[in-house]
């Protein structure tokens, strides 16, 4: 789910983007967030989530998302700071990040603590979910 939920203030001595509650999301509570910083034209992630949704929000640069469900329907979306979207991966979701520029940066928020055995790593034992 794409959501165009930030607005950037700027004037001659910089720019701010606030952040409010996540209410366009229901039930989302902030357990855990980090930055991923790629190089471009490298992937991230790759992964999917047993547990765990997440929020995308674009920092520096240019990233392509690429989304795949249990039904093997893929989305691509690219994020940055210039299209102000934001994105909302739920759970049971394969998610591949791209780095199209040089030293770009994504913000992913989490509503589940890190635990290494809820993530899925093999596509193939992902697709097996679905049965």
């Amino acid at each position: 789910m794409i959501k165009k939920l930030f607005k950037i203030y700027s004037d001659k001595t910089g720019s701010l983007i606030p952040f409010y509650n996540f209410y366009h999301f229901k039930n989302f509570k902030i357990k855990r967030f980090f930055f991923v910083y790629g190089k471009k034209k490298y992937f991230r992630a790759d992964h999917a989530h047993k547990i765990c949704n997440q929020i995308l929000i674009p920092v520096k640069g240019k990233i392509k998302v690429e989304i795949t469900n249990l039904r093997k329907k893929t989305s691509k979306i690219t994020l940055s700071i210039k299209n102000k979207k934001i994105l909302f991966i739920p759970k049971k979701n394969w998610v591949k990040l791209s780095f199209q520029e040089k030293d770009s940066i994504i913000l992913i928020l989490c509503d589940y603590k890190y635990i290494k055995s809820e993530y899925i790593q093999k596509k193939l034992e992902f697709y097996k979910l679905s049965k």
